[in-house]
């Protein structure tokens, strides 16, 4: 499903990812934790086609990632998919149909197929019945349901989602995490990053820690895994460089 090989990416004089290689399979669930600025947003920008490596191979779906053009197969929820205009006048079932400006494009009208995917959509997040309510008018975890309903609108293969925790209280927390094993029972395949181990111990095939490079993969593809310490010392290679290690993104 999706496919990395020595991948390598840096911004500027910032080595960001160094030789990172992972495969996710069908029907898995990968979480993917780190410390801050240890690559894990732009690894899934490079996954994304939102960023290009400086080398290394990505395919998705076994198509390099240069070449793929069916991106309504792939959901994907920002961390920042919550911080928006407040004043935009949008109700909760306009944001989710505009998930589907994927698959008709941006200038056509929607059809009873598409508003019937959106309220499929809504009703798997049990936010259905919000349909006509503003999006600024609900709680932190009601608009990340939201969004991840506007993803899951185009019944996407893949999904992929950034902190999705972000800005959600205890209940939500509780809520999102049945929504998501459900998903997987479903056999959606999915990418989650977090910094919450232990909430993604519960959902996760499979848990990879990155930071530059990848520390541990519970995964026997890759037997020469690194240990945590190996990631410190790569951590401690980039405060040492002339630029600011605040300065690296991911």
């Amino acid at each position: 499903m999706i496919e990395l090989n020595n991948v390598h990416f840096t911004y500027g004089c910032h080595p960001v990812l160094d030789g990172i290689s992972l495969h996710v399979h069908e029907g898995e669930v990968v979480g993917i934790t780190g410390p801050n600025g240890a690559g894990k947003s732009t690894l899934l920008y490079i996954i994304l086609g939102l960023l290009k490596p400086q080398s290394g191979e990505v395919k998705i779906l076994g198509v390099p990632v240069n070449r793929f053009r069916e991106w309504h197969r792939i959901g994907y929820v920002s961390q920042r998919a919550t911080l928006f205009n407040r004043s935009y006048p949008a109700t909760v079932f306009e944001v989710v149909l505009s998930g589907r400006a994927a698959l008709r494009g941006m200038f056509r009208f929607f059809g009873r197929g598409d508003k019937r995917c959106a309220e499929e959509a809504l009703e798997r997040v049990n936010m259905l019945s919000w349909r006509n309510t503003p999006i600024s008018a609900l709680s932190g975890g009601q608009q990340q349901r939201v969004m991840i309903a506007r993803a899951l609108a185009v019944k996407p293969r893949i999904l992929v989602m950034d902190e999705p925790t972000n800005g959600v209280d205890a209940a939500n927390l509780a809520d999102l995490a049945r929504l998501l094993k459900d998903l997987r029972s479903d056999g959606v395949t999915m990418l989650l990053v977090s910094h919450e181990p232990e909430w993604l111990s519960s959902l996760a095939s499979r848990r990879v820690c990155l930071d530059r490079k990848i520390c541990s993969c519970h995964c026997h593809d890759y037997p020469g895994e690194l240990l945590w310490r190996e990631c410190t010392q790569s951590r401690e290679e980039k405060i040492s460089l002339d630029c600011a290690d605040s300065l690296v993104r991911g």
